[in-house]
């Protein structure tokens, strides 16, 4: 039996004569497309997810809209806050010590159902059983990353970029607009970067940041504090819910694992830009554990479960938010007074290389194509833990020669400090002089490149 999400009108009626204190008006809740069409008509296209958006800030003073960037095909790429009391700048969502926690769907045009969750947690959050999380969280959210990709279901964005690989380089206006207004800006403490993959039969699959280059507290505290959250509410429900991604093979072992940790994604740059970055990962899927069993899911019903776990994810982390308001304004704030002082310092380890390695063996929901229901619960190793294999020490700033001013707006839009020295000036460095260059793949205009260098005095 396909579920309904759809708050019935009395019940809202109700509510709103007895809460005189709603920032609603009068006019009814509006409802989204997904559930005008029963959740059977596909991916929502842009122009009704926009309709949604703007009724929803129409009716409430909870809601400010502002637009980042257009995309190449013209379409508004905004930004919604969503706060009580209302809020429309970084400086004073700063000032409120709230949680402020952004919500970044579909940033894989193909990649759907994260875009649906969030337009129902923010109608939650505006009058429904959300609304006292808003008493300690500051809600930042982005209808969806790629609108040009969402209309066709398309990876990359127009110009082609695959923009979850655009962290670093910054060449899609859009992740540029994100980084430059939101992430630097507004500061986030937790970003969830919604995906719509990992593996059945789970309904929602998670990860943090793990790339060890990361601060170590900011690391470990989604694992131990957030994801414990995001299984108890999944279960209540009958779901089950497990770290992304999927069936892993290392060393001939078979388990399960994470995907590589490269900067330039969502997730892992947020990390290591000290915020605590949470990406979800909804797979598509035609089985699902209910209960301790997997179960057929029939095709009309699919989308509706995996909306439903991304609304139970994100339910689990906002409350997570509010009620760990003080652990993680001093987490977040601690790993970044640490890097401002490792910077100011220098002598720690900076991680280059590292390794894959199990966390322990669990169990876990297995591909098993003897199984009557093609899994199996096994236990297995997971291969999340990546360790650093090889460091150099950090220096207290690099020097740019004047042949690589073009690198220094790059620099500055990733919010790092750039100095240029005004006259002549003595001082102590190291030297690097590459001794190799090697080109070992071509990526969105580029080609990645590995350097060997040589120390000189």
């Amino acid at each position: 039996m396909l579920r309904s999400l759809r708050l019935p009108t009395l019940a809202v009626a109700w509510a709103l004569l007895l809460a005189p204190f709603s920032p609603l008006h009068a006019q009814e809740l509006p409802q989204t497309w997904q559930e005008v069409q029963d959740y059977r008509s596909g991916p929502t296209p842009y122009e009704p997810l926009m309709d949604f958006w703007y009724a929803l800030d129409e009716m409430s003073e909870r809601v400010h809209m502002e637009t980042l960037t257009e995309t190449l095909l013209g379409r508004d790429l905004p930004l919604i806050v969503i706060s009580d009391p209302m809020i429309t700048t970084p400086q004073d969502a700063l000032r409120s010590g709230k949680t402020i926690v952004l919500l970044a769907p579909s940033v894989h045009g193909g990649e759907i159902s994260p875009k649906e969750s969030v337009q129902l947690i923010a109608r939650e959050l505006v009058a429904g059983d959300l609304q006292a999380v808003l008493d300690d969280v500051i809600v930042l959210a982005v209808p969806l990353v790629n609108p040009d990709g969402g209309e066709v279901r398309r990876r990359t964005n127009e110009a082609g970029y695959d923009m979850n690989r655009d962290y670093l380089k910054l060449e899609s206006q859009e992740i540029q607009a994100l980084v430059t207004q939101v992430l630097n800006e507004w500061t986030p403490d937790i970003h969830v970067d919604g995906h719509h993959g990992g593996s059945p039969p789970y309904v929602i699959t998670y990860q943090g940041t793990l790339n060890p280059a990361a601060d170590a507290e900011l690391r470990a505290y989604p694992y131990e504090n957030i994801f414990p959250r995001i299984r108890e509410t999944v279960e209540a429900e009958g779901y089950r819910a497990f770290d992304y991604s999927g069936v892993r093979t290392e060393d001939g072992v078979r388990g399960w694992g994470s995907t590589s940790v490269e900067p330039r994604k969502h997730h892992v740059y947020t990390g290591l830009t000290n915020s605590i970055g949470i990406l979800l990962e909804t797979p598509n899927a035609s089985r699902l554990v209910r209960g301790e069993t997997v179960e057929e899911i029939p095709d009309e019903e699919r989308y509706y479960h995996q909306i439903r776990g991304g609304v139970l994810a994100m339910t689990a982390i906002l409350r997570a938010a509010a009620d760990q308001k003080d652990a993680i304004r001093a987490v977040t704030s601690g790993s970044r007074a640490r890097a401002i002082a490792a910077g100011m310092q220098g002598g720690d380890p900076v991680v280059l290389d590292y390794e894959l390695q199990s966390r322990g063996v669990e169990p876990v929901w297995m591909p098993d194509s003897t199984a009557a229901a093609g899994y199996s619960l096994e236990d297995v190793p997971v291969f999340l833990n990546w360790v650093s294999t090889r460091t150099t020490t950090r220096p207290v700033g690099y020097l740019l020669p004047p042949a690589m001013a073009a690198i220094v707006p790059l620099l500055m839009d990733h919010d790092i400090a750039v100095y240029r020295f005004s006259g002549s000036a003595s001082i102590d460095a190291e030297v690097y002089y590459a001794t190799s260059v090697r080109r070992d793949s071509y990526f969105q205009g580029h080609y990645l490149q590995s350097v060997e260098v040589e120390k000189r005095e």
